[in-house]
């Protein structure tokens, strides 16, 4: 049955056209980007893989102390709400999982300062640059500076994680589970496990006015077309949101919403700039 609607005229007349579909895509502008894109994480799947793994070894003993850290961090824990373990293993399971956080936070890092390298060597926005007195900027200070931004947004967002959205959403939940009678009591594996999803979470996010900036200065796309497709890359951030998050509505907002925000930043500064 399957061979003989392969073999039916309309299903082959389907097939061609999304035949020529599929090559017109590629022999257009937006094709061709995508296949460099391809060749960028072909050539470089190999050195994110070795980055990865250095950070797990790097990561594992550092998570103990974070560890320690953030059980002693009283915001993080309400005044009602106990914390426990219920697994023999259950420490060394959690710091393999922040260390794999600081693993892809690393890999994330990396991504953005070769994207950065390759925005700085891009001919087309050199030829616009001619003139201008910054123009003489090496690679090396792009990615430089590039690196400096990507820190300092991703510290802004685990700031904005530890010291604004943690107490809230901690506090509102322990609220809301003494409100039917409950006895606070969170699994240390649950809890870490949310701090470290929100802090990973943010530390992304907040590289959107980064992205934004090294995409349009690197003249991947313009400002017209992220304005064309406002609505589009507003549901992809939320989307970005709940798959950053906890798997709750609350949390999902208050990661997606600053990234939106950043965003429309972002927009601004590329106005104001020259």
């Amino acid at each position: 049955m399957g061979d003989a609607l392969l073999g039916h005229p309309m299903a082959t007349d389907a097939t061609e056209q999304l035949a020529r579909d599929v090559e017109s895509l590629l022999d257009s502008e937006h094709g061709e980007l995508l296949l460099s894109v391809g060749d960028f994480v072909r050539l470089r799947i190999k050195r994110w893989a070795l980055i990865f793994f250095a950070g797990m070894m790097v990561g594992y003993p550092t998570a103990g102390h974070v560890l320690s850290w953030m059980l002693n961090q009283t915001q993080l824990i309400p005044d009602e709400a106990s914390i426990v373990i219920l697994q023999p293993l259950e420490v060394v399971i959690i710091q393999l999982r922040l260390a794999a956080h600081l693993a892809v936070a690393l890999v994330f890092l990396t991504v953005i300062v070769e994207a950065a390298l390759l925005a700085a060597k891009n001919e087309e926005l050199k030829a616009k640059l001619q003139g201008v007195e910054f123009s003489q900027l090496s690679s090396l200070s792009s990615v430089v500076l590039a690196l400096l931004c990507s820190l300092g947004l991703a510290t802004a967002g685990i700031w904005y994680v530890i010291d604004f959205l943690l107490p809230l959403l901690l506090d509102y939940l322990q609220a809301d589970a003494a409100s039917i009678g409950v006895t606070t009591t969170w699994q240390l594996s649950a809890w870490i496990g949310f701090i470290a999803g929100l802090c990973l979470g943010a530390t992304i996010g907040f590289q959107v006015p980064l992205i934004t900036l090294i995409a349009l200065r690197g003249g991947l796309v313009t400002r017209q077309e992220l304005s064309q497709y406002r609505k589009h890359l507003w549901f992809a951030g939320f989307c970005a949101g709940a798959v950053l998050s906890p798997p709750d509505p609350l949390s999902m907002f208050l990661v997606s919403g600053p990234m939106l925000i950043l965003f429309e930043v972002s927009l601004i500064i590329d106005r104001i700039l020259p």
